[in-house]
Parts: C-alpha cells; sequence; structure tokens
C-alpha cells in the first residue's frame, strides 16, 4: 500500500508537468505589426504585413533588417512561408559577423484570395547544412 505522501507528489508531479507544457507551447503572433525573429546568433528585425484580399493576392508581407550576429563565417538566412507552401528565401546575409541585409518580401497562395496563416524562420548554415534556426508562427 501507498503512504497518502508519495500519491500526493505524484500528483503534483503530473500538475507541474502540465503547467510547464503549457507554458512552453507557442502562441501564433496575430495582426500587423513588428516582428523580431531569432537567436544569439542571427535575427530578423522588422515588420509583418498582411494584404487585404484583392491586394498583392492577400499575402504575408516581411520586411525588416536580417542580422548576423556570430563571428564564425558562416551565413544567415530569412526564410517565410504560407499554409500549404514550402520556405521561401526571402533574404540572406554571408558577410559574416555584424553584417546585415534588408529583406522586403509578399508570401502568398497564387490560387487563394487571401492567406491567413503564414511563418518567417531565421536560420544559420554552415558547411554541413542547417546550424540553428528560430521559428515565429503567423496569423492574419
Amino acid at each position: 500500500m501507498r503512504k497518502p505522501l508519495r500519491t500526493g507528489v505524484a500528483v503534483l508531479g503530473l500538475t507541474a508537468a502540465v503547467v510547464v507544457g503549457a507554458a512552453t507551447s507557442a502562441a501564433a503572433r496575430g495582426g500587423n505589426g513588428d516582428v523580431w525573429v531569432g537567436t544569439s546568433t542571427q535575427n530578423l528585425s522588422g515588420s509583418i504585413y498582411w494584404w487585404p484580399s484583392g491586394s498583392n493576392h492577400g499575402g504575408m508581407e516581411v520586411s525588416g533588417t536580417l542580422s548576423d550576429t556570430a563571428a564564425d563565417s558562416n551565413s544567415v538566412k530569412a526564410l517565410a512561408k504560407v499554409s500549404g507552401y514550402g520556405y521561401t528565401t526571402i533574404g540572406d546575409s554571408s558577410g559574416g559577423s555584424g553584417s546585415s541585409v534588408w529583406v522586403d518580401r509578399v508570401i502568398y497562395d497564387p490560387q487563394a484570395t487571401y492567406v491567413t496563416y503564414g511563418w518567417v524562420q531565421t536560420c544559420r548554415y554552415n558547411s554541413w547544412g542547417t546550424d540553428n534556426c528560430a521559428t515565429e508562427y503567423m496569423t492574419r
């Protein structure tokens, strides 16, 4: 027979696990406005604009500065996609630490009047492929 204290500890552990899981789930960033996507080695600081139906295919416009902040000679890329499509490179910087480049691109679904969801990502690339990425989920 288990002691009541052990049962209480098990329930507390399960509750803590549920709370931690809820705290780490990603919430969508909604609407037009400022956005920052990145890590300690690369980031995109800019804005998101959702075009209305009938203008620019109702797409998601991503604009801002893509910065490479690590002195490791690896390149960084900004990528974006809308639901149903793969990532498209919207900007890249291969200058190394301290370099930055302006990014401005509308991502859309050519078969729809407007898009509802999108993702923006920054990634660092080394000679073996992707080193690390940061992703932000966007909604209209």
